[in-house]
């Protein structure tokens, strides 16, 4: 393959910072260019970022519907799309594009409901194209050092997990001052979740990828603390694995002095692991009488984090090894594909069933 992939991005305008955060990622890793997009509904920010961006005037388009037929007529069309919008318009969007034969990066949660999930998979994997879910914090480095770990059985059987995810930046009402807030608690744009969508959707992803254990059943509990508010703003869940594993997930959006506290715990037979956010790059290894530290350069990227960045090369390196004629799928992608985006989307469903019956549900 001759020359850099090209991508274009929906949403994610110049004032929003995940946008930012995709684009920068994926210029880091240099093998891409961004060549078309439809940033905003408001076109003049679509037309600024645009122009930040270096991207042609005819190539920057009022609405996602005008942008996937002008750009799935284009040879060679765009390589892939970024989805940087509010959750309840991902499945449509990413459902348009892949329908024209166009590869998928979309954000978390993949869709709000698990049939939508299902349908995106179908079509995705009937005109062999690839869907990235953009949980980047999975690719840290120490990250699948700690599920290698896991899998040589140095840490023994896995008995437990404690998993959190804090953030307090939601502890006050902020619905008519913050752009962000207003978005995600609002059910006709986030869909019927906020805080287990947001970012238990995150602790499901990390988890399930570093023990890659089924869950047989779960216990969840979603509170909304700060009134009016329509969705939870706090989710604690209770986890049964089909080997007898038991899991704790904590997230909470009203831990007041929070930042970003994303740290799991995970214990063994023989030992454990420690991991959090804030030391991305450092991972714990606890034995009864012995301690061992693994640590990665920490690495300062301007206007993302190392996550995005090795997601998206792990992306990018698959789309340009499967137009070199590599068999690769969505089922030995090396990215999060669409199948942790289905099965992040049947644990939220499950945890809503739960919270909704007020008892353990089963996840199958």
């Amino acid at each position: 393959m001759d020359g850099q992939l090209t991508y274009g991005m929906v949403g994610g305008a110049l004032d929003s910072m995940i946008g930012e955060s995709h684009r920068n990622a994926i210029l880091l890793d240099g093998r891409a260019k961004i060549v078309s997009g439809c940033f905003s509904r408001n076109f003049k920010k679509t037309l600024l970022t645009g122009q930040k961006w270096k991207i042609k005037r005819d190539r920057l388009y009022r609405d996602y519907q005008q942008m996937v037929i002008e750009e799935s007529r284009r040879k060679p069309k765009i390589d892939f799309v970024v989805i940087a919008t509010p959750n309840i318009s991902h499945y449509e969007i990413a459902k348009a594009f892949l329908e024209k034969g166009i590869n998928v990066a979309c954000e978390k949660p993949l869709t709000t409901t698990l049939q939508e999930a299902e349908h995106l998979k179908k079509i995705a994997n009937q005109l062999d194209l690839l869907v990235c879910v953009t949980y980047s914090y999975t690719a840290f480095p120490v990250i699948p050092i700690a599920r290698k770990i896991i899998r040589s059985g140095e840490i023994g059987s896995i008995r437990m997990v404690n998993a959190q995810y804090l953030q307090g930046w939601l502890a006050k009402p902020l619905e008519n001052e913050n752009k962000q807030s207003n978005w995600r608690l609002d059910p006709s744009q986030s869909g019927l979740s906020n805080t287990t969508a947001d970012i238990g959707s995150h602790v499901e992803n990390m988890i399930s990828y570093l023990i890659e254990k089924d869950i047989q059943s779960l216990c969840a509990k979603l509170d909304t603390f700060v009134k009016p508010r329509k969705l939870e703003d706090n989710s604690i869940v209770m986890v049964n694995f089909k080997d007898g594993a038991r899991g704790i997930y904590c997230m909470s959006q009203i831990a007041m002095g929070e930042k970003n506290n994303f740290n799991f715990s995970i214990y063994g037979s023989k030992g454990s692991l420690k991991w959090s956010y804030e030391h991305a790059n450092t991972l714990n290894i606890i034995f009864e009488d012995s301690y061992k530290l693994i640590k990665k350069e920490d690495k300062i990227l301007d206007g993302t984090n190392e996550g995005f960045k090795n997601l998206y090369s792990l992306f990018i390196t698959d789309l340009i090894n499967k137009k070199n004629g590599k068999k690769i799928t969505n089922s030995n992608a090396h990215f999060q594909s669409i199948n942790s985006g289905v099965r992040g989307m049947k644990f939220i469903e499950k945890c809503l069933e739960s919270n909704k019956k007020g008892t353990w549900v089963k996840f199958n």
